[in-house]
């Protein structure tokens, strides 16, 4: 371990453990039990690990997770640290691991399958991002394909899992293929949207820091918009704000206005409803003394 090396573990220990102060028994209790929270913390990420992107498996990457917990538990015993909280969590992790096993390997072996489909569609040229190499186009992407798995199943030793995958493949070509495949045969077509995920989860991170809120419904409407307008350079927008009209800007702001009064409507009515209510009566006899010309008298209530 190099100077700079040493001096980083140094900095991160001092973020993973403060300094201590005056010894005692309750600062000491403290201590170990942060020092038992960080395993804790290592074991629940890895049963909790999750994949958002496809061709990932956030189970088999836990179950990665733990068995290097394991080996390193395995080694504190060997170099004489007998803590015994730690030895029976690590009696715990490696009867979670001896029960996995199995399944492990299988959901390894499919993962390794799936990265190599994963490969070879990113590695197909498609028309017009590379112009000096061939296009095969989708139906010779689905050709291959159904060769890939032809020859899964009929490695001597395909595990449950892999013919299980091969029989849901199956049955998803049917439906449908050729149609996800368009992006072989039409020229600038993404292969997935996970750029466009992308833009909106930003764009929800952004609706959540300007209201403070979890939820994001808002971006049902405005969504759209946002998404053209991040598309878009500066000097491409003013262009398109100065072709509008104002009576054409000041209509499409009034409808949308009108379209989102009753949804600011029920959100005041959740915050106070006797002042949302008032306001509601306002505008009603307001509006009736201006059609009828007369005092604006409430009803009479019969009930």
């Amino acid at each position: 371990m190099n100077q700079e090396a040493r001096h980083e573990s140094g900095r991160f220990k001092t973020l993973l453990f403060p300094e201590p102060g005056a010894a005692n028994s309750q600062e000491t209790t403290a201590l170990l039990q942060r020092y038992y929270g960080y395993y804790q913390r290592a074991i629940r990420d890895a049963l909790h690990r999750s994949s958002r992107k496809p061709f990932q498996c956030g189970g088999l990457h836990g179950y990665d997770q733990l068995a290097g917990i394991s080996q390193h538990l395995e080694q504190q015993r060997t170099q004489g640290k007998n803590d015994p909280y730690l030895a029976q969590l690590h009696h715990c992790v490696q009867r979670a691991l001896d029960s996995a096993t199995s399944l492990a390997e299988e959901v390894r072996q499919a993962h390794t399958f799936l990265t190599q489909v994963e490969h070879y569609l990113a590695g197909v040229p498609r028309p017009g991002s590379e112009a000096d190499l061939p296009t095969p186009g989708s139906k010779a992407v689905e050709k291959e394909l159904k060769r890939m798995f032809s020859e899964l199943i009929q490695q001597p030793n395909a595990s449950p899992l892999s013919r299980r995958l091969n029989r849901k493949w199956q049955a998803m070509s049917k439906t449908w293929l050729p149609g996800i495949l368009h992006c072989y045969d039409i020229p600038g077509l993404p292969r997935s949207n996970l750029e466009l995920e992308s833009i909106f989860g930003k764009l929800r991170r952004a609706q959540r820091r300007r209201s403070g809120r979890k939820e994001t419904a808002p971006l049902r409407i405005f969504g759209p918009g946002e998404v053209v307008l991040l598309s878009l350079d500066d000097q491409d927008i003013l262009p398109l704000l100065q072709s509008v009209s104002a009576e054409a800007y000041w209509s499409q702001r009034r409808q949308q206005a009108e379209r989102e009064e009753p949804r600011r409507w029920l959100t005041r009515l959740h915050r106070d409803p006797a002042r949302a209510l008032t306001q509601l009566d306002e505008q009603f006899y307001a509006i009736v003394k201006t059609l009828t010309d007369t005092p604006d008298v409430a009803p009479v209530n019969t009930c």
